[in-house]
């Protein structure tokens, strides 16, 4: 049996430059599940430049994607059932878990909305004819109605409540490890140690995955993963990686245990904090410092506290100024995220400015307060918002209406980038961007067969 990967991509103001190109994580994973049960896994990546592979007629096709791709995928899942009608058709991922109905449409056989690899496993063995029937849970399958129409069987819902064994393949991490980056930081290998997060943010659906059930991985095991992986910075892609000062100190000990057992690690972890970990816990800094931590991204939001109590954000602002300060002590990057309201006025904005220039922060985004599908902001937004096309939710669009006249808010939220020309870190970025556009003309493309 052989099957293909796909990690659909849209186009966005964001992939312009793509300042952040990282491998597909999640097609590790569905590679290894697959070919634990003897299943050929081909991966597919246009970014990474890996086609599909010729001559090879597959039993199924999975789609994954980003929020901003939904639209890629329903046109990818129609195109890939006209040149492969026998294949199935299977799509997955965060997106889909939270907006399976969007996905319920002919081409597509497979809606899978679960984060339990089981599930996947289970498809591809009735596709295969392992099983005759397929468990009612976290798969939406398609069927022939006796009148010949589309009938869609939906299983309930499955969380995840124990880690996950399995360690995802790092085929394509060899392979495409020197076209990924972070900024100036290249040579990316992303790891996942936690399953959904323990606060709840309004604004993010982070909290919705797993039905908000939070599964915390072994540090140490997160750690071998990372001696494996080859790569020279690793993202930890949780959505928080240290929560509480136990789970720190539970860090740093698995850390010494592994150097004693191993001998000593030189890994650079990029890693999400929040600020308030950040401040509580200060006295950690130098230590998790000495045990890998190069660089964190941290959600300021906003510099008000009435903002962030509407977000329900948890943090104090007043702490924001010593955790910069912080960071910069114990020579740790920061990564700093800031949000633009629509209803921002001209006095936000400039709030906003004088805060970055006072800080002298020299990495950060600022992203567009945007309602994502899937959560109940979005529905209650819905009625409001001045477009329903996925690429625009990209955190740079304006999709609800806004207080300023949408040439001047889009001039002012650009504006706050300006600064950001300035940063030593972004002109190594814009060198390294340069010298690799005329490398790149004299590098033919990896072949299919490597990413197997």
């Amino acid at each position: 049996m052989e099957i293909f990967l796909k990690k659909v991509r849209a186009r966005t103001l964001f992939t312009l430059l793509n300042p952040v190109r990282v491998e597909p994580l999640e097609l590790g994973y569905l590679q290894a599940v697959s070919e634990a049960m003897g299943v050929e896994a081909y991966i597919v990546d246009d970014l990474f430049g890996f086609p599909e592979p010729q001559d090879i007629w597959p039993e199924a096709i999975v789609l994954t994607g980003y929020n901003t791709a939904e639209g890629e995928i329903l046109k990818e899942a129609d195109a890939y059932k006209k040149i492969y009608p026998e294949a199935k058709i299977i799509v997955g991922g965060v997106h889909v878990e939270l907006n399976r109905e969007s996905f319920q449409t002919h081409p597509i056989d497979f809606v899978i909305h679960s984060q339990d690899l089981t599930v996947f496993q289970k498809v591809l063995e009735f596709i295969r004819g392992d099983i005759k029937e397929i468990p009612c849970a976290g798969v939406d399958v398609r069927r022939l109605a006796a009148d010949g129409s589309d009938a869609w069987c939906e299983g309930t819902r499955l969380t995840v409540k124990t880690p996950q064994k399995i360690k995802p393949t790092r085929l394509l991490t060899g392979h495409g490890v020197n076209r990924t980056r972070y900024l100036d930081k290249e040579k990316i290998a992303l790891v996942k140690n936690r399953m959904g997060c323990p606060y709840s943010c309004d604004f993010c659906y982070c909290k919705l995955i797993n039905d908000g059930v939070q599964v915390k991985g072994d540090y140490q095991q997160m750690l071998r993963e990372v001696k494996e992986a080859p790569a020279k910075y690793h993202w930890v892609v949780d959505d928080v990686f240290l929560a509480s000062r136990q789970e720190a100190l539970d860090y740093i000990k698995a850390y010494g245990e592994l150097t004693q057992e191993e001998g000593e690690m030189a890994i650079k972890l990029i890693a999400y904090l929040r600020a308030d970990f950040l401040a509580q816990e200060s006295d950690l800094l130098g230590k998790l410092k000495e045990c890998g931590l190069d660089e964190v991204i941290v959600g300021f939001e906003a510099t008000e506290n009435r903002e962030l109590e509407e977000y329900n954000k948890l943090t104090d602002a007043l702490d924001y100024p010593k955790v910069i300060e912080l960071l910069k002590e114990n020579d740790i990057d920061l990564t700093a995220l800031f949000m633009v309201r629509p209803d921002y006025s001209l006095a936000d904005f400039k709030r906003l400015n004088r805060f970055i220039a006072k800080n002298r922060l020299s990495v950060y985004t600022i992203s567009i307060l945007t309602p994502i599908k899937g959560t109940r902001n979005y529905e209650d937004k819905k009625s409001q918002l001045l477009t329903e096309d996925p690429r625009k939710f990209d955190f740079l669009h304006r999709v609800l209406p806004s207080k300023l006249p949408k040439a001047v808010f889009y001039l002012l939220f650009y504006g706050l980038h300006w600064r950001l020309l300035k940063s030593r870190r972004i002109h190594a970025y814009l060198g390294q961007l340069f010298a690799h556009s005329r490398l790149t003309r004299k590098i033919v493309p990896l072949s299919a067969d490597a990413s197997r």
